[in-house]
């Protein structure tokens, strides 16, 4: 298998499941968050990260704006949002508590994604499951470091996924995308680390894991796009 040519096909054919139906049935089960969860991972993302007022902020793959929600609020943050499902964004730009995030459709693992954003565009990007369906991480992470300025945080939040995590329809894409069933806490950081990142910590998300709402482990890793030299 050519993976380089087949890539385009399968992304597709994972982005074409997300019809109105799936995305409001992700949007029930997975974006949208009890308070007390909002809080939970708002203090384990400023734990590990500062976002200050003034800071432009990017959600990427922010689905229907859960981590938007989050995200919007530290106070005086100017908030992005990139997600390429249409029916995701629908969602989200229908929240009056994200009316001022700009949306941009599209995704981010393509090197023609890249010019969704110019250089040195944000102070911090922020991912909450997403690592997990990218076609080309490395691709992602490349155009990260490109939108992040120097001395600009990348956090990456995501879970200890099994193969028996992606059920129905989803379980032709296990083997189709290369994160899928990640299980070690070494694979992002290095791949990170890899395109130039430095990685300043790797941790789980203490508070969120202890919800009864949390069914799967999550953890965060903050990276620094290094001030030039």
């Amino acid at each position: 298998m050519n993976w380089n040519q087949s890539r385009e096909l399968l992304r597709g054919r994972l982005f074409a499941k997300y019809d109105a139906k799936e995305a409001k049935d992700y949007d029930t089960f997975v974006g949208t968050l009890t308070t007390e969860d909002e809080n939970a991972y708002l203090t384990d993302i400023l734990e590990a990260v500062s976002i200050l007022p003034g800071n432009d902020v990017l959600d990427v793959g922010a689905g229907s704006g859960a981590l938007t929600k989050i995200l919007s609020r530290v106070d005086g943050v100017s908030l992005h949002a990139l997600e390429p499902s249409v029916a995701m964004c629908e969602l989200l730009k229908a929240k009056p508590a994200l009316a001022g995030v700009k949306m941009v459709l599209g995704g981010c693992d393509r090197k023609s994604d890249r010019d969704h954003f110019a250089v040195s565009s944000f102070d911090a990007i922020v991912s909450r499951q997403v690592v997990n369906s990218l076609f080309d991480p490395l691709v992602a992470f490349q155009n990260w470091f490109e939108w992040l300025k120097p001395g600009g945080k990348a956090v990456v939040i995501d879970g200890i996924y099994g193969r028996d995590g992606w059920t129905g329809i989803w379980a032709e894409e296990v083997d189709a995308i290369p994160l899928s069933a990640c299980q070690s806490l070494a694979t992002i950081p290095y791949l990170m680390e890899s395109i130039g990142f430095q990685v300043d910590s790797v941790r789980w998300m203490n508070r969120a894991n202890q919800l009864t709402s949390t069914r799967t482990k999550r953890y965060m890793v903050v990276a620094t796009k290094p001030l030039p030299t």
